[in-house]
């Protein structure tokens, strides 16, 4: 019997050495790679672990909100979206900013129950808050690639000029931008002629905009802003009347604080010299454009950002946290 255990033994210790020699006979790639797949497969799993509980999640959710109002789906949103104290740069604020785009889609569509407007408090840190009117044009392409270049994002108030371009709304959107309403046509006449040719130059742009980007957002421009006085020329007190209406249909309109001045025809230069302006603000709304005859604001548009970004501001999209800032209305 001892002879016998002995000789199972020493299979064994043969067995074992014939197998590591083979093991180490194998090419390093082919080793390497089974490495990385068991780290691969890990990983996998590792994820699958963590995803599974936060679908299983959200189809509870789903189905515990798919017969709520969207009310309470824009609350539900807003509630999801964590408050992270922490300045641009910071792992945090990237966390945060991150979420704020996955749940923009509920918590900035339009929805006159939505009533929580920040009319008085900075967020905190020195931002610029750029906004762009009167796209999508030829230009639009050519403004997110330098947001892009600067990693800043802005505010489009898109119009229905160009549907040529209709589809850089969604362009914009999936580059983490917010899109609002400037109206569809931008005509003083078409808009400001009634209140009912108002709403329905909006609901024109915001079919579009739904169109491209799933929802009808909540953000929008007045042409020519709030405090236009050539409305008068159309309809007298409607600029007082809109504004009303504009609060009670779920919206928030935006004037601005500061401006490069492409409102009017300059140079790049100029709009350069114009729109680097010292200011004191910590939370700034700057106008701009990026309609179909605005090339030289795109060329300008590199400085302006470069200047504001060595005063130490960040540049952030409007979202529904933005403190609000308007005009007084002179219509």
């Amino acid at each position: 019997m001892r002879l016998v255990a002995l000789a199972a033994i020493a299979v064994v210790l043969i067995v074992i050495i014939a197998a590591i020699v083979v093991n180490c006979s194998k090419p390093a790639s082919s080793t390497a790679s089974q490495s990385a797949a068991a780290a691969n497969d890990t990983a996998s799993s590792a994820a699958a672990e963590i995803a599974a509980p936060a679908e299983s999640a959200e189809a509870a959710d789903a189905s515990e909100t798919s017969a709520e109002t969207p009310a309470a789906e824009a609350n539900t949103a807003s509630a999801q979206i964590p408050v992270v104290d922490a300045e641009p740069g910071d792992v945090s604020y990237t966390v945060a900013q991150a979420a704020k785009l996955k749940y923009r889609d509920a918590d900035f569509a339009v929805n006159p129950a939505r009533t929580d407007w920040n009319y008085d408090t900075p967020n905190g840190h020195k931002t610029i808050y750029l906004t762009l009117d009167d796209g999508p044009s030829a230009n639009t392409e050519r403004v997110l690639d330098i947001l892009d270049q600067y990693n800043c994002k802005a505010t489009f108030f898109v119009t229905g000029q160009n549907p040529d371009y209709f589809p850089w709304i969604k362009e914009a959107y999936d580059r983490g931008h917010t899109i609002g309403l400037h109206s569809y046509s931008h005509d003083y006449e078409s808009c400001y002629s009634s209140t009912e040719g108002f709403w329905n130059e909006f609901d024109e742009i915001g079919q579009v905009v739904k169109d491209q980007i799933g929802y009808v957002p909540c953000f929008i421009r007045f042409p020519g802003g709030a405090s236009n006085t050539i409305s008068a020329d159309y309809s007298q007190g409607i600029m007082t009347e809109l504004a009303n209406q504009a609060h009670e249909r779920g919206y928030q309109y935006y004037d601005w604080s500061l401006s490069c001045g492409d409102g009017s025809v300059h140079t790049a230069d100029e709009l350069v010299y114009y729109g680097c302006e010292p200011t004191d603000e910590e939370n700034v709304i700057y106008l701009a454009h990026d309609g179909s005859a605005k090339e030289t604001t795109a060329e300008a548009l590199p400085a302006i950002i470069e200047y504001y970004q060595s005063q130490g501001y960040t540049f952030e999209a409007i979202d529904r946290s933005t403190m609000v800032f308007q005009h007084d209305i002179a219509n």
